[in-house]
């Protein structure tokens, strides 16, 4: 069994990952109002906070 496969996959890397990879946070995948929105968009933001390049 892959446990990263199954991390990478969770809502928060994946809204790090969108950061790290200069997405916009409009692109979110998740419905509004849903836990798994909210964990991408505090992932997007915290890894916005750890980006010295921006």
């Amino acid at each position: 069994m892959n446990e990263q496969a199954t991390a990478s996959d969770s809502p928060f890397i994946q809204g790090r990952n969108a950061r790290l990879y200069g997405k916009s946070i409009a692109e979110c995948p998740y419905p509004e109002g849903s836990q798994d929105r909210e964990a991408w968009l505090q992932a997007y933001e915290e890894a916005a906070a750890d980006d010295p390049n921006g």
